[in-house]
């Protein structure tokens, strides 16, 4: 199966390393410093954002006020999407945020290329919305990779560049269990919308599905040629998606993680390092060093629903 459109968003002047959503359009984040919001229909691109680093990870806080955006340095910006300006610049990181993801109860967690996460407390301000430190939680020597929160909750998984993926308790952060994770370190992280399963990919090039409760392992694959940089489940909860240095981004079914579709250059994709990925309106978004983002246009049949 291979998607059956494919539209090319182009206007980045560096490797595009993030992605999100904002209000119908695609979010992206760039080595130029650059967030942008495309619309997908028109491919017409808005600059929402310039700061003097690359962006890492990007998010945009609950109920929609806030873009957090974090950088190969470290820093942490808080853009007012309101009134387009930095409410704050925060530097609770000593390398870069690779990851931001938003937790219950306004939270927001940070991976840090420092092996630290940060929590934060999200709020409404006069002058605009802002961030409040609440912890900072040494989990590794080497780089937090990626963050994930379950669907219900329960759980905050942390990928590590040590190799373990760190299982906490979504309440109070302390840990629920360690998974041995990848050797060479863990890279990517998704929970199942449906099921109490975290997968996880690697610089190994695997795939392997873990049970949340005792963290028994479900099943491995051996997924790409090249370290996995993002997973992302279809809301519909039948398909994986991953995209990889390899240059490809690849569909999974999401219960045997059995090969649904190869999405290569000669499909219409990336020539270089798949580094972002998201799922949109129907359509797998994916980003890469080679400057673009692409939108693929997925058929219900293959995607599903339940």
């Amino acid at each position: 199966m291979v998607p059956n459109g494919v539209r090319h968003l182009e206007g980045h002047r560096g490797p595009v390393y993030a992605l999100g959503s904002w209000q119908g359009g695609v979010l992206s984040g760039s080595g130029d410093g650059t967030v942008a919001l495309w619309d997908l229909d028109t491919g017409a691109a808005v600059a929402l954002a310039r700061v003097d680093q690359a962006v890492f990870a990007l998010a945009v806080t609950t109920p929609g006020d806030a873009l957090l955006i974090g950088t190969e340095g470290g820093g942490l910006h808080v853009i007012d999407l309101v009134r387009r300006c930095e409410t704050q610049h925060l530097s609770s990181h000593r390398r870069g945020i690779f990851r931001i993801v938003a937790l219950a109860d306004d939270r927001v967690a940070c991976a840090g290329g420092d092996g630290t996460l940060s929590v934060w407390r999200s709020r409404s301000d006069p002058q605009g919305p802002k961030l409040d430190l609440l912890r900072q939680l040494p989990l590794a020597e080497g780089k937090l990779r990626d963050v994930a929160a379950s669907t219900d909750g329960r759980f905050v998984a942390v990928a590590s560049g040590d190799g373990p993926v760190h299982v906490l308790d979504g309440r109070d952060l302390n840990e629920h269990l360690t998974l041995a994770g990848h050797e060479g370190g863990s890279t990517s992280l998704a929970w199942h919308p449906t099921k109490p399963v975290l997968l996880s990919g690697g610089k190994d090039g695997h795939l392997r599905a873990w049970h949340a409760a005792d963290g028994r392992p479900l099943l491995a694959q051996a997924a790409h040629r090249g370290g996995i940089y993002a997973l992302a489940f279809h809301p519909g909860g039948r398909t994986l998606a991953s995209a990889s240095r390899d240059k490809t981004a690849k569909l999974w079914t999401a219960d045997g993680l059995e090969p649904m579709a190869r999405l290569d250059r000669t499909a219409g994709g990336h020539t270089h390092s798949v580094n972002a990925l998201c799922w949109m309106d129907g359509r797998l978004i994916t980003a890469g060093d080679d400057r673009r983002v692409i939108a693929w246009a997925v058929p219900p049949t293959t995607v599903g629903h339940g």
